[in-house]
């Protein structure tokens, strides 16, 4: 159980209304997350997720960190053009021990990760039954903390805010607002272009819109700190 410093007390039975605050990293600071990956031999997802697991430490106190991901669960190529729900939920548990160096926890994060992808096609729901014993109605089955990663080809920033005319149509760009959380939060990430675009979904419930900007802070900190120095310990990565 990750316990994360609310707001509000925790409602007895799940409440899934929802906000999402987004932000963008900027071309220079995504070039350079995309270095340290190489350095180390990780992907961009990786080091992310190792980003996100130092967050959840620095802000619950906790080295035992359970974050849910999806994935897309079509790894044999004769699934790729079949129609279909294939995506599977995964519960990637690491430790983000004080001690160690950011390059070393980032390393045990690459392994870990490649291990739980090998098993991507164990059914989730058969993961919650075996946990079934320690359900709780106010919170989600395994993880309390969701991160999602796309690559994208499109580039929707490029259409200004007053819209573009052709042949007679305006199209403007529609900011859809969520209102709705499945988990207590989930860091969505996608890579369009050059930069990161990130989105913090929480649950309304839980949290001040004020706090959210706040561990966006954090994790934009930490972020700052291990790009400086790889080789930072975890427990000297300070979010002040």
């Amino acid at each position: 159980i990750l316990e994360l410093p609310l707001d509000f007390p925790r409602p007895a039975v799940r409440d899934f209304e929802g906000r999402s605050l987004r932000f963008d990293l900027d071309r220079k600071g995504t070039e350079a997350l995309t270095v340290l990956a190489q350095e180390q031999g990780a992907t961009l997802y990786m080091v992310l997720l190792s980003v996100i697991n130092v967050l959840m430490a620095k802000l619950s106190g906790q080295e035992d960190i359970v974050i849910g991901t999806p994935v897309a669960g079509r790894r044999h190529a004769d699934l790729e053009k079949i129609i279909g729900m294939f995506v599977n939920t995964l519960a990637l548990r690491n430790y983000s021990a004080a001690e160690k160096p950011f390059k070393i926890f980032l390393a045990e994060v690459k392994e870990k990760t490649l291990r739980a992808f090998e098993n991507q096609e164990y059914p989730f729901e058969n993961l919650v039954d075996k946990d079934a014993l320690h359900r709780d109605t106010g919170r989600s089955p395994l993880f309390d903390v969701m991160f999602t990663f796309q690559e994208s080809e499109m580039n929707s920033t490029r259409l200004p805010a007053e819209g573009i005319e052709t042949n007679g149509l305006l199209i403007k760009p529609f900011i859809y607002e969520k209102k709705t959380a499945k988990f207590d939060l989930n860091t969505a990430v996608v890579l369009n272009a050059d930069k990161l675009v990130f989105a913090f979904d929480y649950g309304a419930k839980l949290f001040k819109e004020e706090t959210i900007e706040r561990f966006i802070r954090y994790f934009k900190s930490i972020i700052s700190s291990v790009l400086r120095n790889p080789d930072i310990q975890l427990y000297a990565i300070d979010i002040l």
